[in-house]
């Protein structure tokens, strides 16, 4: 049977469903006939349960393999902990699905094995990358050698935003074959008015969102807290989230003499708008970014951003004004007295793109590339492997 007369099959692979993810997915499903192979969620990840209840018309598997967990070191500190997910098992999935198209969330094994696939079925495979310039600066020999096969190999990519664009272009990944997509969020949850989580003061209560690791940058922002408090402004901070450096930072809070500083627990996304409405402003200090999506949260809940540089998101979603240097304290402090003192510009909602405006986008690429494809007889295709472009 032709795919122009049935719905196109789609597989999606990636190391776990996230929630901001699930009204994409819910879209695209719509859409297609929709397999999600994941790898199972990873430790640190403690809110993100049953996401796959939220998906009834996708068919969500978790594909056999293994994950290993280990910590990344910049000028030999901990700076980051990441997993990598080996899920041979999708192979056995893929066969039995028999995808018209691929979506792969990576440059690793996974996306080895959707090329492969492709190339042998001559099916599309889509790679969804997000990294950036800056977030790939420290790629070591063996990653560069496997990311020039693959983009020698991939046809067709889809990018977070401008800066992972600009990454693919510096692979000699050609612009046509971008489809320059966004990270974005469960949009309507942030529109419905809520109560705020906590009332604090004195005002204005800044807000951070995120793990307490050294590659968000929390240390930096305490720093800056408590030089400006001395200075003789008042302020609250409100910090939320979890992580290995949850102690030590609230050690070093209490050594600097920070006031009027609340540590809160990662909340579930169904709690993130209140979190946001407690707050009069977000600093987002990351020392390194793929994107950041507490951006946009912040942004929809009516929140004012300042956000680092190193962000992926910072160029998109934000003009120079909301931009700043983490790792450099005195442009951190100056662009903290701004933003504490109500001088931030507004948040600007129109530099988002919408979760149907990102399905759309999507949709569209997937059906002019897979419904102008020649048509194959299965029989043939299985029987007699293409010659690919790898």
């Amino acid at each position: 049977m032709s795919v122009t007369n049935r719905k196109i099959k789609l597989a999606i692979l990636l190391n776990m469903i996230a929630p901001y993810r699930l009204p994409l997915y819910s879209a695209l499903a719509e859409e297609f006939e929709l397999l999600i192979l994941h790898g199972g969620k990873e430790a640190n990840r403690d809110s993100w349960n049953g996401l796959e209840k939220a998906l009834p018309k996708a068919k969500v598997v978790r594909a056999r393999g293994w994950q290993f967990r280990y910590t990344k070191k910049l000028n030999g500190e901990v700076f980051d902990e990441k997993f990598i997910h080996l899920t041979p098992g999708v192979l056995w999935h893929l066969m039995r699905f028999q995808p018209d198209a691929i979506i792969t969330n990576e440059m690793g094994f996974r996306s080895v094995v959707a090329l492969a696939y492709g190339t042998l079925f001559r099916k599309p495979v889509w790679i969804w990358w997000g990294g950036t310039l800056h977030t790939e600066r420290h790629t070591d020999v063996l990653r560069k050698a496997l990311r020039n096969i693959i983009t020698m190999w991939a046809d067709h990519w889809v990018t977070y935003g401008q800066t992972s664009t600009e990454y693919l272009l510096s692979l000699g990944v050609k612009r046509e074959q971008i489809l320059q997509s966004q990270n974005g969020i469960d949009e309507e949850r942030f529109k419905t008015h809520v109560e705020p989580a906590w009332t604090i003061g004195p005002k204005p209560v800044v807000l951070h969102v995120g793990q307490f690791i050294e590659r968000k940058g929390v240390g930096l922002l305490i720093d800056a807290a408590a030089h400006l408090q001395k200075q003789g402004y008042e302020f609250s901070l409100l910090l939320v989230g979890s992580g290995r450096e949850k102690f030590t930072i609230q050690q070093r809070a209490e050594a600097l003499g920070l006031k009027n500083t609340h540590f809160q627990p990662g909340q579930p996304p169904e709690r993130m708008p209140s979190v946001y409405r407690s707050a009069d402003l977000l600093v987002f200090p990351t020392l390194e970014d793929v994107w950041g999506l507490v951006a946009n949260e912040a942004v929809l809940s009516g929140v004012p951003v300042l956000c680092s540089k190193y962000a992926g998101c910072a160029p998109e979603l934000f003009t120079p004004e909301n931009i700043f240097s983490p790792d450099n304290l005195s442009e951190f402090c100056e662009k903290l007295h701004v933003a504490i003192s109500g001088g931030l510009p507004a948040p600007d909602p129109r530099r988002l793109k919408a979760p149907g405006q990102i399905a759309r986008e999507l949709v569209q690429e997937l059906n002019r590339v897979v419904l102008s494809a020649p048509v194959l007889h299965p029989e043939k295709n299985a029987s007699q492997p293409a010659s690919g472009n790898f």
